[in-house]
């Protein structure tokens, strides 16, 4: 489960504060959706609760335990762990062939050995077995996307964090990654959060955050 409670983030000096003091709780396997109108603070409040950033004030707890309360190696061993993200760039390391790529969070643990075969499946289950050695400049902007997915569910994490995945697709590839999304909180142990602006995308969530001018505006069942 994640808590967040009376999440606040400002930025600039003199400070303008961007998030006004957020609380919500996230059961464990759900897909939720974080929206609202360009400026009302979303992807600072994934960030801030995604420990890719720190929040100005407040709290974030997952499973019980409060972020702020780790250690930095420990912050660092939960999220090459636990932690999934995908953002609207793919961000592949452009001389490693995809399953290089997909293989690499593993890598950093020194799992890449037991974890290639599923990295073979989940290129598979993607659509992408004949272009396990492709380079990224050889696959299509939906296919790089799912590159990205793909490494960002290879070690089996917990939470999965996503930041506009579908911003840079057309809507074909865009339904294809959010179908992806989907059935990982499905099929797995996984919880995704994203953000987005699309509302027919919104829609696909099990749980809905909607931010207004940096406040929780709702949250929608």
């Amino acid at each position: 489960m994640i808590k967040v409670n009376n999440i606040k983030k400002s930025f600039g000096e003199p400070p303008i504060e961007v998030l006004h003091g957020i609380s919500f709780e996230i059961p464990e396997k759900q897909f939720v959706s974080i929206t609202g109108k360009s400026g009302s603070g979303k992807s600072t409040l994934l960030y801030s609760m995604s420990t890719l950033d720190h929040p100005t004030s407040g709290e974030v707890f997952f499973d019980g335990v409060e972020i702020a309360s780790m250690s930095d190696k420990e912050v660092h061993e939960f999220r090459n762990l636990k932690m999934g993200f995908i953002f609207q760039f793919h961000y592949l390391l452009p001389e490693l062939s995809a399953l290089e790529n997909v293989l690499m969070p593993a890598r950093r643990t020194g799992q890449h050995t037991v974890r290639y075969q599923r990295g073979v499946e989940l290129l598979t289950q993607f659509g992408l077995s004949n272009k396990l050695d492709r380079l990224p400049k050889q696959l299509s902007g939906g296919e790089q996307q799912r590159v990205a997915i793909a490494r960002a569910l290879i070690q089996e994490p917990k939470y999965v964090f996503a930041d506009e995945p579908t911003g840079n697709l057309d809507s074909t590839n865009g339904e294809i990654v959010m179908n992806l999304l989907k059935t990982a909180t499905r099929d797995g142990n996984t919880t995704v959060i994203y953000v987005t602006h699309d509302p027919d995308f919104a829609a696909l969530a099990d749980k809905r955050i909607v931010l207004k001018d940096g406040n929780l505006s709702a949250t929608e069942f």
